[in-house]
């Protein structure tokens, strides 16, 4: 057999590739004359904020006749034709004891999870292909790998590896317990063996143009790398002694110092996880911690331990399900859906044996056609019956009663397995606050929250989502949970997100105290860092959160004060900043950059596309003439409602919400606007990629933005990001639309603030909103205003009239 074995973008030390290209030879040499295998070294783009992909590996199997390799699975033989395997290796339990507990992996008596870790880099590396390397995403099948290094264990499932080596016999092993192994990495490759090698160079030439660092970027990492100062110091020596504080103003570098603590840790052999408040932020920050591993030396790089970042309520999301809160809470609504389902069961069998008993080994196909059109029944159950087949569909024949019933089993637990992801978040998005507090019951008093919730009588519920295995249940047969097991359970679960890291908490002060307690319960608040920005930039609550008590006990802490003076805005973006945050009464007082140049803010009154895309370009090329990427150069920002909404309609009450009151309160439905810009300028700026998440752009198939990037996003999404130009569009429509929201009554309701107006504490509340898209912006702020004559539009021509030299017309 001829084997092209080839390496791209150096080599990895965790790799022996000798042994690697051996392995694949001794699987596909007997019947496979000629083959290909690319490895994609240190891939240097950040597809997920979980996990890295370190390398991938491709495999092609060239078009020859009487050429070919083929695998037998638990239920069909596949031929492989091409294989996408992206893989991401763990390196910090290579000398741990690690077991396996059914289809839990418990590392020194914790379990931790990587499942999500493997899908978050399934569906990452799918959506770059597709939206960013132009390969059809349906033709796609994306195998993760998690490699874990173990000296001395060996063990496979679906997505993890845990291993001393990487080799393809073991490989196989964990992808062909998939079900979509049958499907080849991508479809297209196996018509044109130069089609493969094309689209592979493409990818990796596209990886490199959206993996360069700008000058923006690449201040940041030479400040992550730099020495620490004195004050500096003395923080980041009291990390995991006590709760480090880092208090400062906006633009002042509170986020840039916990994540340069939290980079310069995780070389030392500290784990990390960033948690912030939108995913902008996430990809953000991911994208930085990307440059910085591209940076590291080969030992320093396999050295490093993992940080990783959520938004609070992605981690919180997860904590909840992983410890069946959110099951737990939605029990009554389950039990109604599965009680339907196994009474439809019932009939379903029946008819089943029915036509086994006259027609035995009917094909599918015909079961399927008698179901449509024959059978008598409720159509909720000829539905349920026709699913049924369908999961059936690998058989071919309807199998016998035993084992029809055995995949009934299968099919029904997968049913309530993701019925109970679609009902918990549910619960989790409308009911938040009741979830935290079951959450912080089971970290800080396991019995109570066991007792409470009956959980030793919940077997059937949890099974699942907990990964239950019979042996935690009693032996008298009552079919409830052994109190001491579970209670083990829960411990190991819990010790699993606490795993030896260091939390660091942005925003710190718009975190709930149930979110506070939580941290302080799983982490120890010697293991917390945080950043605290002070009321005026409460976004999420109306009272600042008190990190220095918890439950009612003092916490130790080491707070790091930072200077007013911003370390990104020039002195154009902090005077504006600065008179709007006085024209409403706002303290903010921001001390910009020492700078000559001084940026400029360009207002405009125009309402054409045309003339805003002529402006996209100019903005482009100013922050291109800095050295700044595209993602760097420009962030453009509208509001996420419309202005066209009949003022005097009725407001349609979609559903209803909880908040942290148990106040049960209208969650009315948002009306958002398809941004025409981004489509216009899409098509008249070739060189641009505009990353939208406007309108009914379906977030969840776009990879994170990259170098080539330019960020099209609603101003609430824009918190903790900044960029050279920040383009604010209808900013004075967005302030109006804050005024009238409901939160405005309650901003700094609990201060001491009694004298305000309730008019001007909406105005307080919808400025600081403004502010916080103002201070994203560096060098340039460009403003288009509806209307010059409302109370915003006043605020801004005050500003022209007062800095005339800070300010460019437009109109």
């Amino acid at each position: 057999m001829q084997l092209h074995f080839s390496k791209i973008n150096g080599t990895n030390a965790d790799l022996n590739y000798d042994a690697l290209k051996e392995s694949v030879i001794q699987k596909l040499s007997e019947t496979c004359k000629e083959a290909e295998v690319i490895i994609l070294n240190n891939f240097p783009v950040s597809v997920s904020s979980q996990a890295s992909v370190d390398f991938i590996f491709l495999l092609n199997i060239h078009k020859k006749e009487k050429s070919w390799y083929r695998v037998e699975t638990v239920d069909d033989r596949h031929y492989v034709k091409n294989q996408i395997i992206a893989v991401s290796i763990v390196n910090e339990y290579n000398n741990s004891n690690i077991k396996i507990d059914g289809g839990l992996v418990e590392i020194d008596g914790a379990y931790v999870d990587f499942e999500d870790n493997a899908n978050k880099i399934k569906w990452g590396l799918t959506n770059y292909l597709s939206s960013n390397c132009k390969l059809e995403r349906r033709y796609i099948t994306v195998h993760p790998i998690t490699w874990i290094k173990n000296a001395s264990s060996c063990y496979t499932t679906n997505n993890i590896l845990i291993d001393k080596q990487f080799t393809y016999d073991k490989v196989e092993e964990v992808i062909k317990l998939n079900h979509y192994f049958k499907w080849p990495g991508y479809k297209q490759w196996y018509d044109s063996d130069i089609l493969f090698e094309i689209q592979i160079k493409q990818i990796f030439e596209r990886a490199s143009k959206d993996s360069i660092d700008g000058y923006i970027t690449k201040k940041k990492i030479d400040r992550i790398q730099s020495k620490l100062d004195g004050a500096s110091i003395k923080a980041y020596e009291s990390i995991g002694e006590k709760l480090v504080e880092v208090n400062g103003k906006a633009g002042t570098g509170k986020s840039s110092d916990i994540l340069k603590w939290m980079l310069r840790l995780s070389v030392e052999g500290r784990k990390g996880v960033f948690l912030t408040y939108n995913h902008v932020l996430v990809y953000d920050i991911s994208s930085q911690i990307q440059s910085f591993t591209n940076r590291l030396s080969p030992d320093d790089r396999q050295a490093k331990q993992p940080t990783t970042t959520y938004t609070i309520h992605g981690y919180f999301y997860r904590v909840a399900k992983k410890l069946g809160v959110l099951l737990l809470l939605t029990e009554k609504r389950i039990n109604e859906l599965t009680a339907t389902l196994d009474s439809r069961w019932i009939e379903i069998e029946t008819y089943f044996n029915s036509v086994r008993n006259t027609e035995n080994g009917i094909s599918l196909a015909k079961l399927l056609m008698y179901v449509q059109s024959k059978w008598n029944a409720a159509e909720g159950t000829k539905r349920e019956a026709i699913l049924f087949i369908q999961h059936l569909e690998s058989l071919k024949k309807l199998p016998n009663q035993a084992e029809t019933a055995k995949q009934f089993r299968i099919y029904r637990n997968d049913k309530v397995n993701k019925l109970g992801n679609l009902e918990s978040s549910n619960v989790f998005l409308k009911d938040y606050h009741k979830v935290l507090e079951r959450i912080l019951q089971a970290a800080s008093n396991l019995d109570a929250f066991l007792s409470d919730l009956d959980v030793v009588s919940k077997y059937d519920l949890l099974e699942n989502v907990m990964a239950l295995q019979p042996n935690i249940l009693e032996k008298d047969g009552s079919g409830k949970i052994n109190f001491e097991k579970l209670k083990t359970r829960y411990k190991k679960g819990l010790g699993g997100f606490r795993a030896g890291r260091i939390a660091y908490i942005d925003e710190a002060q718009d975190c709930h105290p149930l979110e506070r307690d939580i941290l302080y319960s799983i982490f120890g608040s010697n293991n917390i860092v945080i950043a605290n920005g002070g009321k005026e930039q409460l976004i999420r609550y109306s009272q600042l959160c008190d990190w220095h008590i918890s439950r009612s006990q003092k916490i130790e802490h080491h707070k790091y004060q930072k200077r007013r003076k911003s370390y990104r805005m020039k002195p154009a973006i902090a005077a504006l900043a600065n008179h709007i945050a006085t024209w409403y009464e706002i303290d903010l007082d921001i001390e910009p950059i020492d700078t000559e140049d001084h940026g400029s803010v360009f207002i405009d009154f125009s309402k054409s596309n045309e003339k805003h895309i002529e402006f996209v370009k100019k903005l482009k090329t100013i922050g291109e003439r800095q050295g700044c990427t595209n993602y760097e150069s420009l962030l453009l920002l509208t509001s996420a409602e419309s202005n066209s909404k009949n003022e005097f309609a009725i407001e349609e009450e979609t559903s209803v919400a909880v908040n942290e009151y148990d106040n049960i309160v209208k969650d009315a439905g948002k009306y958002k606007n398809e941004w025409s810009l981004i489509s216009e300028a899409q098509s008249k700026i070739g060189d641009i990629f505009f990353w939208n998440t406007t309108g009914n752009v379906d977030k969840r198939s776009l990879s994170p933005p990259g170098a080539l990037s330019v960020r099209s996003i609603y101003y609430e999404s824009c918190r903790g990001i900044e960029a050279w130009s920040v383009m604010c569009f209808n900013l004075d429509e967005f302030f109006e639309q804050k005024t009238l929201e409901k939160d405005a009554d309650n901003y700094l309701l609990e201060s001491l603030f009694d004298q305000l107006t309730p008019d001007k504490r909406r105005a307080m509340y919808a400025a600081t909103w403004v502010l916080m898209a103002i201070t994203r912006s560096m060098e340039n702020c460009y403003i288009q205003l509806q209307n010059p004559e409302g109370s915003f539009g006043k605020a801004i021509l005050s500003f022209k009239e007062k800095y005339p030299h800070y300010v460019v017309g437009l109109n």
